[in-house]
């Protein structure tokens, strides 16, 4: 247990002598430059490691050096612009000179500086040995690679901070549940109405022959297919066929009467088509029928990207849909999915498949989200 002065060339090649003296357990005291030479005092004395100030090694972080750099200079920029249009006014050597022009040049580079910054807090800094598992600030780097997005990563760093990476890993999986599950699944029981809708392919009719099995079984009530259908599809066959099988009435959105919806009957509308046909209709039955009481219920399939999930999203959150991901059976759930839910705010409030139409509603909990992504991304 010592403390030893290193000298060489470089600050490479320095901190390669003091890896091969002490090992990953070393810490550098200080660094400087001498006679062309980069001399690094470093130790591995046990009482020099314990009394070692860390605040002044976190003040003298990379990144919050940087950053306040990057805001001085911002500083600096913006005063040096004022000062040199101050001078270019005074002696009137521009004329017509416009303002706004240097406004806009300021808050173009604010937002690059601000672009810069969430790059830096995305960036995973390493050395030529590589990350130790059992360190805290693993825990992103293995995240990042199941596919969670850095954009949440970020957000809930809080969850896995201090921990070792398996519990940092549960914890984060733990905090993306309960930021994904729907706390308001209930409602499908109390709502008289249900729209289905997604885009085209996505399960619904699936979707409505299942609710309507799952609902009837719970309730032991009668339930009503509502079809909105573009002539141009086939959808309503399908969901005409669902309609022979549990026995359930299908009726023609054309001759629903909303004004006369008075009855005991679930209303299950199923919205063929693709998304803008739904929202359309949606939106048709708002402006006509205020009074008319409603829980949207938005088809998203398993598999679909983060791109088309915010896509998605951006079109139909004015109506905050509870989410429904179908066809888990055919297609898997990723990490990415996930984080594009998660970024957009959604809510999932149920899971189902394919294959089976009875007992195949999957409500989502915290529990069961969580144990979902213990089981596929815990691995990684």
């Amino acid at each position: 247990m010592t403390t030893q002065l290193f000298k060489a060339k470089d600050v490479k090649s320095a901190i390669n002598k003091v890896t091969e003296e002490f090992g990953n357990d070393a810490i550098i005291l200080s660094t400087k430059k001498n006679n062309g030479l980069v001399e690094i005092e470093a130790s591995n004395d046990n009482n020099v490691l314990t009394s070692f100030p860390r605040n002044n090694r976190e003040n003298k972080a990379f990144s919050k050096i940087f950053l306040k750099k990057l805001d001085n200079k911002n500083t600096q920029f913006s005063n040096k612009t004022e000062n040199r249009v101050s001078s270019k006014i005074s002696s009137k050597t521009i004329k017509n000179f416009d303002q706004s022009e240097i406004n806009e040049e300021l808050n173009n580079l604010k937002k690059e500086i601000k672009d810069l910054k969430k790059e830096l807090s995305g960036m995973f800094l390493t050395n030529e040995s590589g990350l130790c598992d059992n360190l805290s600030s693993s825990t992103p780097v293995k995240l990042s690679q199941c596919g969670f997005s850095n954009n949440i990563i970020n957000k809930l760093n809080f969850t896995f901070q201090g921990k070792n990476l398996e519990e940092g890993k549960i914890a984060f999986f733990r905090e993306m549940s309960k930021k994904l599950v729907s706390q308001d699944f209930q409602r499908l029981f109390n709502s008289k109405n249900i729209f289905i809708f997604g885009n085209s392919g996505s399960g619904k009719s699936t979707l409505a022959a299942k609710l309507a099995s799952y609902i009837s079984d719970e309730k032991k009530c009668n339930i009503n297919f509502i079809e909105v259908c573009n002539t141009s599809t086939n959808n309503s066959e399908i969901l005409r066929a669902y309609s022979r099988v549990l026995g359930f009435k299908l009726i023609n959105f054309n001759n629903f009467q909303f004004s006369k919806n008075h009855n005991k009957d679930i209303n299950i509308f199923d919205f063929s088509g693709d998304l803008n046909f739904s929202l359309s209709k949606i939106d048709h039955i708002k402006k006509n029928y205020k009074d008319f009481d409603f829980c949207s219920i938005l088809s998203i399939q398993s598999g679909s990207n983060a791109a088309m999930i915010n896509n998605i999203w951006k079109q139909v959150s004015g109506i905050k849909p509870m989410v429904a991901i179908t066809k888990l059976d055919e297609c898997w759930t990723g990490a990415e999915e996930l984080s594009a839910l998660a970024y957009n705010r959604a809510r999932i409030g149920l899971f189902t498949g394919t294959k089976v139409i009875i007992d195949s509603i999957l409500p989502a909990t915290e529990n069961s989200l969580t144990k979902y992504m213990k089981e596929n991304f815990q691995s990684v």
